[in-house]
């Protein structure tokens, strides 16, 4: 009798959990709930450019109000390309016309009548993914000296309908520049949660997460431009890690 209490004793003891992680392993995918079809955009790669032309990067129009503009591609005014090794020299070429290495650039035109708070802007509405992005970088030029606005809009990866978003503003002259702006350095736009409760959003908890990013636009600040007619160029946009 005291072996076979001592034989179901080791049995309990080292064969139940056995049986437990198998029981386990088989039904798993079964109890499981099925797992959520993401609808981020792919996880873009390090350094990779925006190409004018994208879908994700609607080429839009705005026709009516005081500040009117249209965006285009413009492969004839790209930014210069990175630097190369030395190379025999090449007949003189305007940096405003110099041809792309390969992409183009966005082009926006613009008429602005009077100071607003609009955005004469190029960019995404498409959810994407930077995860791990430290900030984003891109050229500028213009055909008049004007003032430059991003806006940067994500959401909380729990709820999409918690939202908040965020600006930086810049000068911009008629040669090619490059900014790099770190996320770090942008700030929450002051006038988003009227904005987002109009849209039927909630304001968020003032943090930018690249993981889950909303929108973005680039483009002239009519808050703080002349107003006229003028162009602005963008080009070589890219997240840095």
């Amino acid at each position: 009798m005291r072996r076979l209490y001592l034989l179901l004793s080791y049995l309990l003891t080292y064969s139940l959990p056995f049986f437990c992680l198998l029981t386990l392993a088989v039904y798993a995918p079964v109890l499981a709930p099925p797992a959520l079809a993401s609808d981020l955009a792919p996880i873009v790669a390090q350094d990779a450019v925006v190409i004018p032309g994208d879908p994700a990067w609607p080429l839009t129009r705005q026709d009516t109000g005081p500040l009117r503009f249209t965006g285009s591609r413009d492969d004839k005014a790209a930014p210069p390309a990175p630097p190369a090794p030395p190379a025999p020299p090449a007949p003189p070429a305007s940096m405003a016309d110099a041809a792309p290495a390969g992409q183009g650039a966005f082009r926006i035109d613009f008429d602005l009548t009077a100071v607003g708070e609009d955005c004469a802007c190029i960019g995404t509405s498409t959810r994407q993914s930077h995860y791990r992005s430290r900030g984003i970088e891109f050229a500028v030029r213009a055909s008049r000296p004007l003032a430059g606005i991003i806006l940067i809009t994500t959401s909380s990866t729990d709820d999409r309908t918690s939202q908040d978003r965020f600006f930086g503003t810049f000068h911009v002259g008629t040669q090619w520049k490059v900014l790099r702006l770190p996320f770090r350095s942008l700030a929450a736009w002051p006038a988003w949660p009227a904005e987002a409760r109009r849209a039927g959003l909630k304001p968020g908890d003032l943090v930018l997460r690249p993981d889950s990013v909303e929108a973005i636009r680039i483009g002239v600040d009519a808050r703080r431009t002349e107003p006229g007619q003028g162009t602005l160029w963008v080009g070589e946009v890219r997240f840095f890690r």
